[in-house]
């Protein structure tokens, strides 16, 4: 799933990494991907936090 808006994506965007490293060329909207995240939580009983490791490892610091 990605977002079929434009945006304009700062340093301060915790996928703004990603995208310049390469490890994505996708980008979702904060809104969309805690809307993702809620949802693997109800239906599959998944932390929100195991699907994406880098945001854990943003997390940490």
């Amino acid at each position: 799933m990605t977002c079929q808006k434009a945006y304009t994506i700062d340093s301060k965007d915790p996928q703004y990494t990603k995208l310049k490293r390469g490890l994505t060329k996708l980008y979702i909207c904060t809104n969309c991907n805690q809307s993702i995240q809620g949802e693997a939580s109800r239906t599959k009983q998944i932390n929100p936090h195991d699907l994406d490791p880098h945001q854990k490892a943003l997390n940490f610091k």
